[in-house]
């Protein structure tokens, strides 16, 4: 009998992501990470730093040459995980995301900051729990960090890249910038509070509060604001303009991302997965007069961040200050402006709605296609099919963007199959397979999106 795998106990929380490094949380060991070829791509292998090293990388002061050591081999005795083996991060591997405005510095804070205020079984809160190892003493919305003496936060020279235990106002303010006018010690960091503490001069304690919400504002950017986090095509969805019955196209970055762009007519993009709206684009002409905002939470350049509880506001602002363009995302998630568009159609909404249940709105939207059929299994949608219920040559060329309305085999869009057999081909997606059926050996009769794969001759 084969011996079986024992789980992985060790937590890799990545803290910053040019140079990786971060933390592997069961030992409190500091790591960085070097790149390494695996295969046609590469990846980072992941090596152990002294918390000193750690301390100067996140301060912007560099490893000298210890990272072309450890590519070289010169430091294996350091090897905390190597890529390969069809893994290229670790097995239990919590990812630092990028933010949507530039950051003044790197630290362990930031996993502290997104954690304020979520579900105690969030990734954020985990991270941050694991990071701090018991020495939080905040609640809720607040978050309070010792640097010094019994109960000291396990890094804390870390926590803010550059401001280490003893660390003097003058540092704090080259670090974080100018503190609050009326507030002291305390600075504004993406619209939460870091208040800071000193003992004798020196830094020695941190603390965190988010402010209490704001309320979203009214008319059409509330409406807005009101999408994010909603269900695609639920009821916020359908009543913001153009969301409700605007033309648009459903991008795939890939066959192995599940992230979509709706790409509307008049330039507004929306991002969606896992059948929520993570984020609205829109063109700030769309909305003319443009709504009075009040002061930003932060500013960076020409980008002000607005916050109004779980979700943020940023707003791009020409040299003049007129208002560019605005941008509504859910709050701890990070979009891209740029993100790749591979392939549209009616595919993407087809895998979206496998394993969701009938009473999703995306779901129902699916099923009110013509020519669409639906197999659920134990209330899950199973599969979803076109050219076995009328309205084929629509359906056929609104499945991917280009596609002929009598399509042949070969004009199936998506490369070569990954199994083929006589009459079948199959693809597979990270959501499911697509299977294509064509009765004569060519003419493409039915196409099925399913969750598990049919077996072809």
């Amino acid at each position: 009998m084969p011996e079986r795998r024992r789980p992985e106990p060790r937590t890799f929380v990545q803290v910053a992501r040019r140079p990786a490094l971060g933390v592997e949380v069961s030992t409190g060991r500091a790591w960085v990470g070097v790149d390494q070829q695996v295969g046609h791509g590469s990846a980072d292998a992941l090596f152990a730093l002294t918390d000193e090293q750690y301390a100067a990388a996140l301060a912007g002061e560099g490893l000298g040459p210890f990272e072309g050591e450890c590519w070289r081999g010169e430091h294996d005795d350091l090897l905390l995980f190597h890529p390969g083996g069809g893994s290229w991060t670790p097995e239990r591997w919590s990812p630092a995301r990028s933010r949507m405005l530039p950051t003044r510095f790197e630290g362990e804070l930031w996993w502290h900051l997104d954690a304020l205020g979520e579900p105690a079984d969030s990734p954020p809160a985990t991270a941050a729990r694991a990071l701090a190892a018991g020495t939080d003493t905040g609640t809720g919305a607040t978050a309070v960090f010792r640097l010094t003496g019994d109960g000291a936060y396990p890094r804390p020279a870390a926590l803010i890249g550059g401001l280490g235990p003893g660390s003097d106002r003058a540092r704090a303010r080259a670090v974080l910038g100018e503190p609050l006018a009326a507030e002291g010690d305390v600075h504004a960091v993406e619209g939460d509070l870091v208040r800071l503490g000193y003992a004798d001069g020196g830094l020695a304690v941190v603390t965190l509060e988010r402010p209490a919400p704001r309320p979203l504002p009214a008319g059409p950017l509330g409406a807005l604001l009101a999408v994010v986090g909603e269900p695609e095509r639920g009821p916020a969805f359908r009543a913001a303009a153009p969301l409700a019955d605007g033309a648009h196209r459903r991008w795939a970055v890939s066959s192995g991302f599940t992230r979509r762009l709706l790409a509307f007519a008049d330039g507004t993009e929306v991002q969606v997965e896992d059948g929520r709206v993570l984020s609205v684009r829109r063109p700030a002409a769309a909305l003319d007069p443009f709504p009075v905002l009040g002061p930003p939470s932060a500013t960076v350049r020409d980008t002000g961040l607005y916050r109004f509880g779980d979700r943020d506001l940023l707003v791009e602002r020409a040299a003049d200050g007129t208002p560019r363009a605005l941008t509504a995302v859910l709050r701890g998630v990070s979009v891209s402006s740029g993100l790749h568009r591979w392939r549209s159609g009616e595919f993407t909404l087809f895998l979206d709605v496998l394993d969701r249940p009938e009473s999703h709105p995306l779901v129902a939207h699916v099923r009110a296609l013509p020519g669409v059929r639906l197999v659920l299994r134990r209330g899950l949608v199973a599969e979803a099919v076109i050219g076995d219920r009328g309205h084929r040559a629509e359906r056929f060329a609104a499945f991917v963007d280009g596609m002929p309305a009598a399509p042949a085999r070969a004009d199936v869009p998506f490369g070569r199959p990954d199994r083929r057999g006589g009459r079948d081909d199959l693809r597979a997606f990270a959501q499911g397979w697509i299977h294509v059926h064509c009765p004569d050996g060519d003419t493409v009769g039915t196409v099925a999106v399913t969750r598990q794969p049919p077996r072809i001759d």
